[in-house]
């Protein structure tokens, strides 16, 4: 609109009003008057070299002179116009990223209340389940100190009462009633570890995701002063280009050296500004790829689930120590599995379990080009510090860098590196430490199988 109202104004514009001095009206008094010809601002490239009749020659400097800084003035307002508009757009992205940082700081809060929620119940089950570990440990002392005390007769009891299940049925308890007994104390306990596990990995979610939260708050008072800048500039632009329009009205009567100066000061007024609005784009473009480096997936936020990579499968080697001689060490034990393996028939999709980044995707070799370990592997981060490892694959369907959504395909399942049959080896790391994947996966679980071979990394 300001280009099109300039060209406008320099359409209709009287034929001396873009000269050095005013044009001379019909009172005034006999002497010289410009020498520009009637037609305005193109009009001298194609005038008579004779004069016009009772007008004086007028020096060209002074009239080149003082269109110069016209036509300066004009870029500088075209230009303004530009950087008006870039503003705008830019002002407007602004305020709806504020709006959007809102949303998540409250999805963010209402997050964290969940996980207390959670925790506290986490935490009354463990409570539960330690209570009842202790009620089952003191009977199954007592029960030993019942053989105990028989222990002077023991032969004698043990030849009258026809074997040692004769002997338990003397005392009161069977042989069944004794390993159900050790059988609930070994679920217990399991339940107690696991339930301790889960209070742990809820307090680093609950930590985080208060991180997060911080971070996210921190960004909207960063965003609340780019947009409060960016409204200042929106005001001083304007003001320079007011001033712009004043002194392209001026120099219709200035000298030529006022002219000149003049259009000098306002450029330096007008680049300033013009500088300081491609800063603070810039930022704002900047601060929306800083946030998108924050974004989470949402089912794992809400939830604290993972996507099986392989619907169906059958796990064919849980987390935990193992017998399989050429696993690590791990936790104190001489040969550890630090995932699950899911086992299906070669060239099966595995999908991405989160929303995340592609860290790493490369095979795993030896110097001589031989791949060991986990064979084709892709390794995934998620928010949280939250890790995903996918290993032994056929191909790999992605690249480092690469940004993927929960249930994007990223390879195929193979049987590369130490592999013993087709399977994928799936491994959950919270800050580079292994746990057990099936705490973060749904209860709709792959049932291990007991008729197809074990396969394992």
């Amino acid at each position: 609109m300001l280009l099109l109202c300039l060209a406008a104004m320099l359409a209709l514009a009287p034929a001396g009003a873009l000269a050095d001095t005013p044009a001379a009206s019909p009172s005034a008094s006999p002497g010289p008057s410009p020498g520009i010809a009637p037609g305005g601002f193109g009009s001298t490239l194609g005038a008579s070299p004779t004069p016009a009749p009772a007008a004086s020659p007028s020096p060209a400097g002074p009239v080149l002179q003082n269109r110069q800084a016209q036509g300066q003035l004009i870029g500088e307002l075209t230009a303004s116009e530009a950087h008006a508009l870039m503003l705008e757009q830019s002002l407007n992205q602004s305020e709806l990223s504020l709006i959007a940082l809102g949303q998540q700081i409250l999805d963010a809060e209402k997050q964290v209340s969940q996980l207390d929620s959670r925790m506290a119940t986490v935490s009354a089950l463990h409570e539960q389940a330690s209570a009842q570990l202790q009620s089952d440990r003191t009977k199954l002392a007592a029960i030993i100190r019942g053989l105990y005390k028989h222990q002077d007769n023991f032969l004698v009891s043990l030849i009258r009462s026809g074997g040692f299940a004769g002997l338990l049925r003397t005392i009161g308890y069977s042989d069944v009633v004794l390993d159900r007994e050790r059988a609930l104390i070994r679920s217990v306990q399991a339940d107690d570890v696991a339930l301790e596990h889960a209070q742990a990995t809820l307090q680093r979610s609950r930590q985080t995701k208060k991180d997060t939260l911080s971070r996210l708050v921190g960004f909207r008072t960063t965003l609340a002063g780019d947009i409060a800048n960016e409204q200042s500039l929106q005001t001083q632009l304007q003001g320079t280009i007011d001033e712009a329009l004043a002194a392209l009205d001026a120099m219709q009567t200035d000298s030529p050296e006022m002219a000149a100066r003049r259009a000098k000061l306002v450029k330096m007024k007008t680049d300033s500004i013009l500088s300081q609005i491609e800063q603070a784009v810039f930022a704002q473009q900047n601060f929306e790829l800083t946030a998108q480096l924050i974004a989470e997936d949402p089912v794992l936020a809400a939830t604290g689930r993972l996507l099986w990579p392989i619907p169906h499968a059958t796990i064919s080697q849980g987390f935990g120590p193992t017998s399989y001689a050429f696993e690590a060490s791990y936790a104190g034990f001489a040969h550890f599995h630090t995932g699950i393996d899911l086992a299906v028939p070669l060239g099966t999709p595995v999908f991405a379990a989160a929303d995340g980044v592609v860290m790493l995707a490369r095979p795993m070799a030896d110097s001589g080009g031989q791949l060991v370990g986990y064979g084709n592997y892709v390794i995934i981060q998620h928010d949280a510090g939250l890790k995903t490892l996918y290993g032994h694959l056929l191909t790999i369907g992605v690249k480092e860098g690469d940004v993927v959504h929960r249930g994007q395909l990223i390879g195929l399942v193979g049987s590369t590196g130490n592999s013993t049959g087709p399977h994928t080896h799936f491994e959950v790391r919270i800050e580079n430490s292994p746990v057990d994947p099936m705490q973060m996966l749904p209860d709709l679980a792959p049932q291990p199988a007991a008729a197809i071979p074990s396969v394992s990394h």
